[in-house]
């Protein structure tokens, strides 16, 4: 891996952050690719190469495999969450150590805000007008620090790859601290595999109930707090695709933009999800029609660039 970060740059780069999660994690024994070494003054990494095979490439290859996978994967991630978190030096964290309130307004909410109300749909949103329900789902979304657990922050299946049977955890750089119900939020509603409502319910239960037996939290507790967090997973991912393909003329992102819209609707259309009344509201304005027209124009212009 190449990647040089401007010379001015404080410690840690997302070099320096993804060499020390991949050692850190190998200890705990969480499969990850070895780091081979590292030279930094270069910007290079040479890492052990883990094959092309993604997880989402084998279950549309061979459906069949899925339900055992996704139970290999909830395995993986509460090994990670609760080891990955023993002994963590969070001091190594790109950027910030925990997923907390002002992380999430910052880089979640206001991200979707500019980049996919404003920036995609060209609504006039300002910050006042959300600024109510994005602090509440904020609030509900971060937890306590008694609730803090090894976040990977984008554990899909395009980060998890298979070699020999067996799943390991890639694109790490940006870990951090944060609540449990992220990453699964982040595998749950993967808009690259569009997993069936049923799945997803039979994984979320045997998940909250994993972690409960390994940290001792309260089952309820963590199925509550599941739909706050899943939405501010889906509005990043919304902000992200709208941001890559508007922006960076990244062509292949552009066709997972609708199955994420389509996903927002129905978690703002939870009962656990009504008191974000304007969020909703604004959602509602907006067509199916409208954003595959949106969607359709990004690749577009994303192709022509």
């Amino acid at each position: 891996m190449v990647w040089s970060p401007p010379k001015d740059m404080d410690f840690p780069n997302e070099n320096d952050s993804y060499v020390y999660m991949a050692e850190h994690l190998r200890r705990k024994s969480i499969p990850v690719p070895k780091i081979l070494g590292y030279y930094r003054s270069e910007g290079l990494t040479l890492v052990e190469d883990l094959g092309l095979v993604h997880l989402q490439d084998v279950v549309k290859s061979a459906p069949d495999r899925m339900v055992d996978l996704y139970q290999q994967a909830i395995d993986l991630l509460l090994r990670m969450q609760v080891r990955g978190a023993e002994d963590l030096d969070t001091r190594q964290c790109f950027d910030t150590p925990v997923y907390d309130q002002r992380f999430i307004i910052e880089r979640e909410l206001e991200y979707f805000r500019l980049n996919f109300l404003v920036g995609a749909l060209r609504l006039e949103v300002d910050w006042a007008r959300v600024e109510r329900d994005f602090s509440l789902l904020a609030s509900r979304a971060s937890g306590g620090d008694d609730q803090l657990f090894f976040l990977h922050r984008d554990f899909q299946s395009r980060n998890l790859m298979l070699k020999d049977n067996l799943l390991y955890l890639i694109d790490f750089q940006g870990a951090r601290l944060g609540p449990p119900q992220y990453d699964l939020a982040a595998l749950l509603l993967d808009p690259y595999v569009q997993l069936e409502e049923p799945l997803q319910r039979e994984l979320l239960t045997s998940h909250s109930r994993g972690l409960s037996e390994l940290s001792g939290t309260s089952v309820d507790e963590l199925l509550a707090r599941y739909p706050h967090v899943a939405l501010c997973r889906n509005l990043q991912v919304l902000a992200a695709f709208s941001f890559l393909t508007r922006v960076k003329r990244r062509v292949h992102f552009a066709r997972y933009i609708m199955p994420a819209w389509k996903r927002l609707r129905k978690l703002l259309a939870q009962p656990e999800c009504s008191d974000y009344q304007i969020l909703a509201d604004l959602v509602q304005s907006e067509s199916d029609e409208n954003v595959a027209e949106v969607a359709a124009r990004f690749e577009r212009e994303a192709r022509k660039a």
